[in-house]
């Protein structure tokens, strides 16, 4: 592989960032290391290669940490543990459920292919992975909110419950450095476009809480899941989170009440997250989009977007 394509980048003394920018993982190192997300199946040569660039030695790297277990999470975890066998898998107890339903591996098959086949036409990656005959996705433990990954050398992760974005959706935050991994719990946001499209496909009330909870933390830096890092005042970010989501849950009540579609609306919420980002099939964005509009439905009428 060549690295001019995809240099890993060093966003803290301790603190990487590996993968691609659409489909990043972490890399958290004190005396012990931990991978901050699973990548995909497509990007986990690249994050190989990018873990030798570095230097770190294998046997250093305990833990992979999981955000949540969306397919785009979670797809390079059955070849790191075929090669490095002693890593950890960490994620929530909700996470822990969801990754032991058989209906998982159809998914996880579907949208990793689909992920291939698109960093391919993009020439990100020369050739598509290979199958594996055994996809291993349960944890070797669970981590609740409260509870802290201790990585030595002064670098402890801390676990937060945020959900909304998925039932078993948990952010970490390293408070020597500042480093607040947010994950997807405020929605995808493209920085080049400046374009929010909102995530809430689970509950939007518990979507806003989380956006409030990671906004009482004093973070210096917010690392997203996809496509960006946020430096300096990251509560304006959050902010921003908030404003986008209510704006969006505001307009589709307006057009159901005006007598549009919810498939006229996801139709056209589909086309706007096609025009800003490739990192799914439409098909996929198409049923996420309906399926906001229900969650919208279902939202208290009352509810606050104050941060």
């Amino acid at each position: 592989m060549n690295l001019t394509k995809h240099p890993p980048i060093s966003l803290t003394p301790n603190f990487y960032q590996l993968g691609t920018p659409a489909f990043p993982a972490f890399l958290s190192m004190g005396d012990f290391a931990m991978l901050i997300e699973g990548g995909t199946g497509p990007t986990f040569p690249i994050i190989l290669e990018q873990i030798r660039s570095i230097g770190i030695s294998p046997e250093r790297i305990k833990y992979i940490a999981l955000t949540h277990t969306h397919a785009d999470h979670i797809g390079g975890i059955p070849h790191f543990k075929r090669i490095w066998p002693h890593i950890k898998l960490i994620g929530s107890s909700n996470a822990d459920k969801i990754l032991q339903k058989k209906e998982l591996f159809l998914e996880y098959i579907l949208a990793d292919t689909a992920i291939a086949q698109l960093m391919k036409a993009k020439n990100e990656i020369d050739d598509l992975p290979p199958a594996l005959m055994d996809y291993h996705f349960g944890l070797d433990s669970s981590v609740r909110e409260g509870e802290c990954i201790d990585l030595g050398k002064g670098i402890k992760w801390h676990v937060y419950a945020t959900p909304g974005h998925s039932p078993c959706h948990i952010s970490f935050f390293e408070e020597a450095d500042g480093t607040l991994v947010v994950g997807d719990a405020t929605g995808f946001y493209v920085p080049e476009k400046d374009a929010f499209w909102p995530n809430y496909f689970v509950s939007l009330d518990d979507y806003l809480n989380s956006i409030r909870k990671l906004a009482s933390l004093p973070a210096k830096r917010a690392v997203l899941s996809h496509n960006c890092v946020i430096y300096g005042n990251v509560r304006d970010h959050l902010q921003y989170a908030m404003k986008a989501t209510e704006k969006y849950h505001r307009e589709l009540l307006a057009r159901l009440v005006n007598g549009e579609s919810a498939e006229r609306i996801a139709m056209d919420k589909a086309r706007f997250v096609d025009s800003i980002t490739d990192i799914q099939p439409f098909k996929i964005m198409y049923d996420l989009s309906k399926l906001m509009i229900n969650r919208s439905q279902k939202a208290d009428p009352d509810i606050s977007f104050e941060l």
